[in-house]
C-alpha cells in the first residue's frame, strides 16, 4: 500500500538537513519501506511558533509499504526523533499527486489565464427588488389559504 509521510524541520536545523532526511529515510528503509524517486521540498514560514521556530521546511515523500503494523512503528520512532518537529502519515490512494511548489504555480497560471473575468450585471433598482419581493409573498400567501381550503374541505 502506498502511504505519504510529511514532515517539518525547524530552520534552525537546515544546516542538518541532509542528516536529518537521510535517518527518516533509514527508519522508513529499515521497516520495508521502498521510496518514490518524486519529493516535495519547500521552505516557509510557519503560522505558529512551533519549539521556538517561525520557520520551517516542509518535506513530502511517498513510499510503498507492504505490512501495515510498521507504519506504527514508524510514527513511534518519528516520534522520538528531535529535529523532526511535526509529521503526518497518510495513505496516498486519499491524496492529491505530490507536485513542487513551481508545478502548483504553473498550474494555477494556466487555470486563471483560461478563465475570464464575469461579467458585471445590472442590479435591479430597490423599488424594483421590494416590488418582487411582494408579489413573491402574495404568491405564497395565496398558496397557503389554497392548501388551508383542502385541508379544512371549505
Amino acid at each position: 500500500m502506498k502511504y505519504e509521510l510529511f514532515y517539518l524541520i525547524g530552520a534552525s536545523n537546515e544546516s542538518e538537513f541532509e542528516k536529518i532526511k537521510q535517518s527518516v529515510s533509514e527508519m522508513v528503509l529499515a521497516s520495508g519501506g521502498v521510496f518514490e524517486e518524486k519529493e516535495t521540498l519547500e521552505r516557509r514560514k510557519l503560522s505558529y511558533k512551533i519549539k521556538h521556530e517561525t520557520h520551517g521546511i516542509y518535506i513530502a515523500q511517498r513510499f510503498e509499504l507492504e505490512d501495515i503494523q510498521k507504519i506504527s512503528e514508524i510514527s513511534q520512532k518519528m516520534n522520538l526523533n528531535p529535529k523532526v518537529l511535526r509529521f503526518i502519515i497518510s495513505r496516498a490512494s486519499e491524496l492529491p499527486e505530490l507536485r513542487s511548489k513551481e508545478e502548483r504555480m504553473a498550474d494555477q497560471e494556466k487555470r486563471s489565464s483560461r478563465s475570464e473575468k464575469p461579467k458585471a450585471t445590472e442590479k435591479p433598482s430597490t423599488t424594483e427588488a421590494k416590488e418582487a419581493k411582494k408579489e413573491r409573498k402574495k404568491v405564497v400567501e395565496e398558496d397557503i389559504d389554497k392548501k388551508l381550503e383542502e385541508i379544512l374541505n371549505i
